[in-house]
């Protein structure tokens, strides 16, 4: 074996060893990574009112569309400084998404959208609980930041809920653009995980 092919393959092992491991299971859901096949859904609830209202973005208007994306999603797990984007399914039954992306130099933002046919269940708060000691231990960060927008009440419920304070309320960037928002950050040594 050559020192080149040595070192990928230590490479790999230590990207392997530092993947959360998945799925992850809730009481209800499970958190998994994204499949090609998940698409047609991926498209159907990026169509929800809420999204296309808070999460402009994340809206897929086609399922090729949609597609693309989740190929680009999978080429993330295998690096560093991406976003990590989870699919979120009850009974093997894809609803929603969770998220860490990176926002600016060092910091992580959470980010999560659940179908608005599962909504009103708790399953927003119930996964986010889950995946924060996952992701953060996976990312090696200490505080991650959840923002959203000021008028997305329910959003700023679930980060309540999930041990998440109230930093900033004010004019803040969202989506590229100056509105209402509130940014909350949650801190392990606050919280404890």
């Amino acid at each position: 074996m050559y020192i080149c092919e040595i070192y990928a393959e230590r490479k790999k092992k230590l990207k392997d060893n530092e993947k959360m491991k998945l799925p992850l299971k809730t009481e209800r859901l499970q958190i998994t990574e994204f499949e090609i096949g998940m698409a047609e859904s991926v498209c159907r609830l990026s169509h929800d009112e809420d999204n296309r209202r808070f999460v402009p973005d994340e809206v897929f208007e086609t399922v090729g569309e949609a597609q693309k994306i989740i190929n680009t999603i999978i080429g993330w797990y295998a690096e560093e400084y991406t976003p990590k984007i989870y699919a979120v399914t009850i009974n093997g039954q894809h609803i929603g998404h969770i998220q860490a992306v990176p926002i600016g130099e060092a910091n992580w933002e959470i980010g999560y959208h659940i179908g608005k046919e599962y909504t009103g269940k708790g399953y927003a708060t119930e996964v986010v609980k889950a995946f924060l000691p996952n992701i953060m231990k996976r990312l090696k960060i200490t505080k991650i930041f959840g923002i959203c927008h000021a008028q997305n009440t329910a959003s700023c419920k679930v980060l309540e809920k999930s041990g998440f304070i109230l930093e900033f309320k004010g004019e803040g960037k969202l989506h590229s653009k100056i509105q209402d928002i509130c940014r909350y950050i949650y801190n392990i040594a606050v919280n404890k995980i």
